[in-house]
């Protein structure tokens, strides 16, 4: 349950049980396993910004989440010049988050306990949510596991006693900025978390949040760790890159404790949109089988009811059992025939930033029926209609196949994956892969550009971030900048000598019983 908290709130207690997601890990977790967890997480935090494990104790995971969300007394480990930086933070943290709790939290859940029911044991799905964990915590806070997907890439962990003093300066203000904002509002603007991912300097990402709101929310945080999609898609598995390469954060997972169970948060990073779901055949099958559970929408800037997101729309509407949306979800009318659907608030018109007509048949409904009910918060983008909230519960369960509509919608999803199957299979790479085969590959084709780089007089630290795709035989199948070097003559430079570097050594039998292409990502020159 969501507390008016204090920056002197005491410590909380480790939890020893909860549930892990992850195929062929055990369920039970024992407090010595715990306790290991929290020494191995400390030391990624310190490995995830790019240093080696320091003498001094690293600040523990759920230290860091407690000192961002404002509500932890400063360990002695930060310093005195860190810790005169952290004391306004933390105060103002503290106002902003009650501020927040009263607006927004407490009124979430107070409405959710009356109209939700439990969800114990539970995974809650949440398509473009952003950070936004707060809500789908307060609408479901007995779910075991809360899946987050969005564009935007997480990032490491911060290590806040880590940072030089203007770097640490520099965070907190910019932490201290989207706090606010999202305080103040309940979500999150495409637009504000586009800017932080594109700025120069420390970013604030998106596990900083995630850490924060994860320890207002009362969670005690274990760990947290890179995840990706599997290449069945089928689960969550640990990234092939170092933890020094940003990429390899691109997706998190933070295992959580609370009331004697363990809870896993997990945000992947994907973009939803039909033309990268038909090229991302692992992750459409992973969200083909997220959609099978309860789903929340919210400022998701009407998305789903666009053309070229039909593939997960689809995937939602033949498989969810319950959508709980604002009006920036799916269209009203898709749920005719598959959901019973509660409307609450009040809906005119959609925000005037998006296109005039857009969920008419919402509109519609919201004249027409007599027994809307009462909302008694706000939520998603401000408007002159107020706030408005659609609770859709499924009228068929997914498995039977007699109703028309659902039928065709499932016969969609399954020809969609069918045209995922035939596409190739690919593999992501980037300079510090983990497993011995995949790493003595890259090394090879890193030391073969850089001979031809080197005997064309490219000197180090001018080339750009570079990514090949490769076939199995060692053919180039493309090539582009994946981040400029800042000069574009040098960019087609190095894009001209790479195309004639080639043929590249045939990939090892591993890689090509598990890939059809391999999209590698190196920065050059190397030895």
């Amino acid at each position: 349950m969501i507390q008016l908290q204090t920056a002197s709130d005491g410590e909380r207690t480790a939890i020893a049980s909860g549930a892990d997601a992850i195929p062929g890990r055990p369920r039970a977790r024992t407090l010595p396993r715990l306790r290991l967890r929290r020494v191995l997480a400390a030391t990624i935090l310190s490995v995830a910004a790019g240093l080696s494990p320091p003498a001094a104790r690293a600040l523990s995971p759920d230290e860091t989440a407690r000192l961002l969300g404002g509500m932890s007394a400063l360990p002695a480990d930060l310093g005195e010049a860190a810790r005169a930086q952290f004391r306004p933070f933390v105060r103002d943290g503290t106002q902003r988050w009650n501020d927040y709790a009263r607006r927004f939290g407490l009124p979430i859940q107070e409405w959710a306990r009356g109209e939700l029911g439990s969800a114990a044991g539970a995974t809650v799905f949440y398509p473009f949510s952003g950070p936004d964990f707060p809500t789908a915590q307060q609408l479901y806070p007995d779910a075991d596991r809360y899946v987050l997907v969005a564009i935007q890439p997480a990032g490491p962990p911060p290590a806040l006693d880590r940072m030089p003093p203007e770097e640490l300066a520099t965070y907190l203000a910019r932490f201290r900025r989207n706090w606010t904002l999202f305080t103040r509002s309940g979500y999150f603007r495409t637009n504000d978390l586009d800017a932080d991912a594109a700025q120069a300097g420390p970013r604030i990402g998106v596990t900083g949040p995630l850490m924060a709101f994860a320890a207002r929310l009362g969670y005690e945080v274990l760990a947290v760790e890179p995840v990706r999609v599997d290449a069945a898609g089928a689960g969550l598995e640990f990234p092939a890159g170092g933890l020094a390469d940003e990429h390899t954060w691109d997706s998190v997972r933070l295992r959580l404790a609370a009331g004697g169970r363990e809870v896993l948060l997990d945000y992947l990073r994907i973009d939803l949109s039909d033309a990268n779901l038909r090229r991302d055949r692992a992750g459409a099958a992973f969200l083909e089988a997220m959609a099978a559970n309860r789903i929340v929408l919210k400022a998701a800037s009407h998305l789903l009811q666009r053309p070229h997101y039909s593939v997960m729309r689809n995937a939602i509407l033949a498989r969810a059992p319950s959508i709980w949306q604002d009006e920036t979800g799916i269209d009203y009318a898709n749920f005719a025939g598959l959901f019973d659907v509660t409307l609450y608030g009040r809906f005119t018109k959609a925000h005037r930033l998006f296109a005039p007509g857009s969920q008419s048949a919402l509109a519609d409904a919201y004249r027409r029926h007599a027994d809307v009910r009462p909302l008694p918060f706000a939520v998603g983008y401000e408007k002159e209609s107020g706030s408005s909230v659609q609770f859709a519960l499924r009228i068929t369960p997914p498995s039977r196949d007699a109703d028309p509509e659902l039928s065709r919608l499932k016969s969609r999803v399954e020809h969609q994956l069918a045209e995922y199957a035939r596409r190739p299979r690919m593999l992501f790479l980037g300079g510090s892969p983990v497993e011995p085969a995949q790493a003595q590959y890259v090394r090879s084709v890193r030391l073969q550009l850089a001979r031809v780089l080197a005997g064309a007089g490219v000197a180090p630290g001018r080339a750009p971030i570079i990514s090949l795709t490769l076939a199995g035989d060692g053919s180039l199948r493309a090539t582009d900048i994946a981040r400029s070097s800042g000069s574009e003559a040098v960019d087609l430079r190095v894009r001209a000598l790479v195309r004639a570097g080639g043929p590249f050594p045939r990939w090892p039998e591993a890689m090509r019983e598990r890939a059809d292409l391999l999209i590698l990502t190196l920065h050059l020159p190397e030895t």
